[in-house]
């Protein structure tokens, strides 16, 4: 779906891309995440070819995004950070304007819609002007826009930026349901829990040079050294407990809480083990909880921030 090869960009001194490759497969959730100058926009920019790169190139649907990019840019929905409307027309009339942009012949694009206002729950206010709308509304309007052409592929940059709570929320779910229905997803966001909720798969970008990509379940273990943390509740717990989970072959490191033991051990036969010689020693284990490092460990510790 995307193909990104060696993407080099420079603004007068400042080196924004530096050799950039990766892909993306249909149907994929992939999230591009970066601290702020790290070189996402600037990569959004040559998909879209709103600019050239020096060196490199990039793909969508096989197609360079060059010499191609009027028939790719038809397959696909992008959602810029900051969407312009034009605030004095309802929000009927500016889909009405993108669609006939996208030549959709009258009737269809008549039903679209209305389809794409119920589903970003706009239909009552599809004729107030846009300049009432609040920041939340705007953005679901935004996504409605993106979706006008039926698009293959969804280009989001900051879906949620700005946004409280709720409107977050609601945009998030959104955004999952396009995925269920087998839209692929670009996304790209500094929210990091928002990327661990939608996307499986990640690329780190950092000074424009790609850290990693991988899914983040693997980026979790290998930043944890291949370990995972475990809390176990014992309501007994005394020291001849936790010198007999301390003896567990892949046990790394053991401490206590009150009534948790807590350890980082090698993996979940580690845990199994673990609870199995608690119990015969008499434990009275009430709960077990397992935590591998989030997506927002993981990116501090691989951008050095």
């Amino acid at each position: 779906m995307i193909e990104v090869r060696n993407l080099r960009k420079a603004y007068e001194n400042v080196l924004a891309l530096d050799n950039v490759s990766f892909e993306v497969g249909e149907g994929e959730a992939f999230a591009f995440l970066g601290p702020n100058g790290a070189g996402k926009t600037t990569t959004i920019k040559i998909l879209m070819g709103f600019i050239y790169p020096d060196l490199g190139y990039a793909k969508m649907f096989g197609k360079d995004v060059i010499r191609h990019g009027k028939k790719i840019r038809k397959r696909i929905g992008y959602l810029p950070e900051e969407m312009g409307f034009y605030d004095q027309l309802s929000a009927y009339e500016n889909l009405n304007f993108f669609a006939r942009l996208f030549g959709i012949p009258k009737a269809e694009r008549e039903k679209r819609i209305e389809e794409l206002l119920e589903r970003v729950d706009l239909l009552e206010r599809k004729d107030s002007p846009v300049r009432e709308y609040s920041h939340g509304m705007k953005q679901r309007l935004g996504i409605a826009q993106s979706l006008i052409n039926d698009p293959d592929l969804l280009i989001y940059d900051e879906p949620t930026s700005g946004l409280d709570p709720r409107s977050s929320y609601e945009i998030r779910e959104l955004i999952k349901g396009f995925v269920k229905e087998g839209k692929t997803l670009f996304l790209s966001s500094h929210l990091l829990y928002e990327v661990q909720q939608i996307c499986r798969t990640v690329a780190i970008i950092n000074k424009g040079k790609i850290v990693v990509k991988d899914e983040i379940k693997n980026l979790s273990k290998m930043i944890s050294g291949k370990s995972i943390k475990v809390t176990i509740r014992c309501l007994n717990l005394d020291e001849e407990l936790v010198d007999k989970a301390k003896k567990v072959k892949g046990v790394r490191r053991v401490r206590t809480d009150g009534n948790n033991l807590i350890a980082m051990v090698e993996d979940e036969e580690t845990i199994a083990s673990m609870i199995s010689s608690m119990v015969k020693a008499g434990g009275k284990i009430t709960s077990v909880k397992e935590e591998s490092p989030g997506l927002e460990e993981i990116f501090l510790k691989l951008t050095g921030d």
